[in-house]
């Protein structure tokens, strides 16, 4: 029987236009109806993720900032805070980059240095609460800063990230996305997450089911029996998976838990 099901956004909930499948929400009244717990686990902030959600906003779990940050509802459960001294050196080396842009990402916001017109574009997408700064690094003292997220113009993959891992012995830094880089604490990931709630809830990993397509999700699927990759997630993600959905463009994630909800 399963008790918790999280799934990420990009890619997974949201199709190729970001929009949510009209069907989304009456599935999570269903699965709420039988006891089951959902979570939204995605890079973006939380606030970002509470305005796109606000009509079942008390129903759900939010793990944010990849894990980073975990509220039910608007009550906080927990949030992971970045040491001074580990934020300095990748802001540093990032600014140096070719249109690649620095986000801290903060309990009360996220900070910005750079007025691009197609970064910033990108960032309120992703960021309900975004604010631009002079110099992102004098904002450590007044918020607590959880990820440091990094939007590579360029290309993620091939283009910051094999730079970007050396700060790996210090920080967490995963690609979330094509264009994305994110550093957290190197405990923190939406799978820690998942097992915070597997102890706040006394959920077993046999009782839990995760949807996903990027690395970033890598973990959570390693803490959920019945992990789902969708059809579009990126190669190294189905290897880990037990299942595969259909893709993000053709309601994947309602489907399969319509099928479970079925044979329940």
């Amino acid at each position: 029987m399963i008790k918790l099901v999280a799934a990420d956004m990009d890619g997974t909930l949201l199709n190729s236009k970001k929009e949510l499948s009209p069907n989304l929400f009456e599935t999570i009244n269903k699965l709420k109806e039988k006891n089951v717990k959902f979570a939204i686990a995605s890079g973006r902030q939380y606030y970002n993720l509470l305005k796109i959600f606000e009509e079942i906003k008390n129903d759900l779990i939010f793990i944010s900032d990849n894990g980073s940050i975990v509220f039910e509802g608007e009550e906080s459960i927990f949030i992971s805070e970045i040491d001074e001294e580990n934020l300095i050196e990748p802001i540093q080396l990032i600014r140096k980059m070719d249109n690649v842009y620095p986000i801290l990402c903060g309990e009360k916001s996220a900070y910005v240095e750079n007025d691009d017109t197609e970064f910033l574009y990108n960032a309120k997408m992703y960021y309900e609460h975004l604010e631009i700064v002079e110099n992102i690094l004098e904002v450590i003292n007044k918020d607590r800063i959880c990820k440091i997220a990094v939007y590579d113009g360029n290309g993620a993959e091939k283009n910051s990230y094999p730079k970007l891992k050396k700060f790996s012995d210090k920080l967490l830094v995963c690609l979330s996305g094509e264009n994305w880089v994110d550093f957290m604490n190197l405990d923190i990931n939406k799978g820690q997450a998942i097992k915070r709630l597997q102890e706040i809830y006394s959920i077993s990993y046999d009782e839990c089911m995760a949807f996903g397509d990027y690395l970033n999700d890598y973990e959570m699927m390693q803490e959920c029996k019945h992990s789902y990759a969708m059809a579009n997630a990126h190669p190294k993600l189905k290897e880990v998976c037990s299942y595969e959905a259909k893709s993000n463009d053709e309601d994947g994630v309602v489907e399969a838990l319509n099928n479970y909800l079925t044979n329940y």
